[in-house]
């Protein structure tokens, strides 16, 4: 039985419209983005609940601590005070440090990684500017364990941040090939191959945001042409019997193209497999995520109330 963890930055619950890149290039699940109820085979296999990324703070929803949130079952603005952008500075670091999902699960017995795979560059560059790692990496190395690297990437053991290698190929040229263009369905399919030597398996895509901070209308078709697709190839290589999918974002951004900035919608979390009708009914925030995959693995984390970390006045 293994969770599928996919993290999907920067989607929110948005309205129907030309500002809407879901509204225009959707095919399939994302439709729920943009306001529509799709009926496909793909989408039919999916429940999609909204959650909150306000986690009760006002101000837009941001990175650092919507991040903490989903990858720790606790409540990062409260540590705050406030909602936190970019990468996780002390208070949010010692938060994933204590409470980080790989962590918990590998110390308890059960096996967990984040499979984006890393060039040695990249790895470098953190090193040198520690500042610069991202919740994600944070939450992988806690545990004790190294970052996946392109070599694991080759061997088939990790993914490329990209899914279909095109950024790749433009950034580490030498690998190309070896990691030809891939196509996302099959990318798709690696991933849940992969994932059944964990219990959780987690996977970041970050485009998305990328693309909705630029508005690029162009660059936000790409995503959804690739993303679309990806999940597809989830589906059909998970056994729904046992393994169970869950799809989930740490604001809005990509639904509404007519801002720079992120947006105060609602999250979707898509469910699929295994525990998605019992999960469903224990998510209504962003820190709800971890807690109910806990649940539905019956692994006691050992949570406490997730703003138990709040931060002090003065």
């Amino acid at each position: 039985m293994s969770f599928i963890y996919l993290f999907i930055d920067g989607i929110g619950l948005g309205e129907p419209g030309p500002e809407n890149p879901f509204h225009i290039h959707s095919r399939t699940l994302f439709q729920h983005l943009a306001g529509k109820e799709p009926d496909d085979q793909v989408s039919r296999q999916f429940l999609c609940i909204p959650a909150d990324a306000h986690m009760g703070f006002s101000g837009l929803p941001q990175s650092a601590t919507g991040q903490t949130s989903l990858w720790t079952g606790m409540n990062g603005p409260a540590s705050m005070g406030r909602h936190m952008t970019g990468f996780p500075g002390p208070t949010l670091i010692r938060v994933i440090q204590e409470y980080s999902m790989i962590k918990r699960l590998t110390e308890g017995g059960k096996s967990a990684a984040l499979l984006n795979g890393y060039s040695q560059a990249y790895l470098d560059r953190i090193e040198r500017k520690p500042r610069l790692r991202s919740a994600s990496t944070h939450v992988h190395r806690v545990s004790g364990q190294e970052l996946f690297l392109l070599e694991d990437v080759a061997e088939g053991r990790a993914l490329y941040m990209d899914i279909n290698h095109q950024f790749l190929h433009r950034f580490y040229p030498d690998y190309a090939h070896r990691l030809p263009l891939a196509d996302p369905v099959e990318r798709g399919r690696q991933y849940v191959k992969i994932a059944r030597d964990y219990d959780l398996a987690i996977f970041e895509y970050f485009l998305t945001d990328k693309a909705g901070h630029n508005q690029s209308m162009e660059e936000a078709a790409m995503t959804i042409q690739i993303l679309e697709p990806f999940i597809e190839g989830i589906l059909e290589e998970m056994n729904p019997l046992e393994d169970t999918l869950v799809i989930s974002s740490d604001h809005g951004n990509l639904e509404d193209l007519s801002t720079k900035t992120h947006t105060n919608n609602q999250v979707p979390v898509f469910l699929a497999g295994a525990h998605a009708e019992e999960m469903s009914r224990k998510i209504s925030t962003l820190y709800d995520i971890p807690r109910a995959i806990y649940d539905a693995m019956g692994f006691d984390a050992g949570l406490p109330h997730p703003e138990a970390m709040a931060a002090t006045p003065g």
